[in-house]
């Protein structure tokens, strides 16, 4: 059974639905947390993801790219 490695746009896209969710639901945690360390851990934790859904979206359009041609 081989697999296929490329990137689909349903998986980039499933992905990056998650993804929001992660970070909309760590926004809400930094904007009601009374402690600043967890804020800091969940601002580490917002960055992150939002650095990995940005990488989703450019290989999306790479993806749309390739196809154009």
């Amino acid at each position: 059974m081989k697999h296929n490695r490329e990137a689909t746009p349903r998986h980039l896209i499933t992905s990056c639905v998650i993804f929001s969710l992660i970070v909309i639901s760590n926004s809400f945690v930094v904007l009601f947390s009374p402690f600043m360390f967890v804020k800091v851990l969940t601002l580490i934790g917002i960055i992150v993801p939002s650095i990995v859904i940005g990488t989703f979206v450019r290989e999306i359009l790479i993806l749309r790219e390739k196809k154009s041609f």
